[in-house]
């Protein structure tokens, strides 16, 4: 009678630490899914082919400058936006939280996160394109 107990109490503990371990490889496998996600696709110059970088006109990419120049423009138009927009907008773009963990964050609603991002947004292209306009 007593080695049944042991037995059906092993047989508990075991499946208890069998479905943490599902947990935690589960949550481990997603974590990892979310980081790669996050990675900027990169190919190392020894990847590049040949024929490619002996070429005599190679395509044409935006200057550095052409490309700070437009950086320059959208920070100033984001300083301009108010604080909770340029959070959200920082939470979503920068830091890569979803709607959901941004609301928890700031303690409001899915729906509000959603509706600052687009009023957000729309700014930034209204304002970008009076400077654009006014240059």
């Amino acid at each position: 009678m007593m080695d049944t107990d042991k037995n059906e109490e092993r047989d508990e503990l075991r499946g208890r630490f069998t479905r943490f371990m599902e947990i935690c490889v589960r949550n481990a496998r997603s974590n990892y899914c979310k980081m790669l996600s996050r990675e900027i696709p990169t190919i190392s110059i020894e990847d590049v082919p040949e024929r490619l970088l002996a070429e005599e006109n190679p395509p044409e990419y935006k200057s550095g400058r052409d490309f700070d120049f437009e950086e320059e423009k959208l920070s100033e138009a984001f300083r301009t936006l108010p604080l909770m927009k340029r959070r959200i907008l920082t939470m979503l773009f920068v830091e890569q939280l979803s709607p959901r963990e941004i609301a928890s964050h700031l303690n409001c609603s899915v729906q509000y996160v959603y509706n600052q991002r687009s009023l957000a947004l729309k700014s930034l292209r209204r304002i970008i394109a009076n400077r654009s306009d006014d240059a």
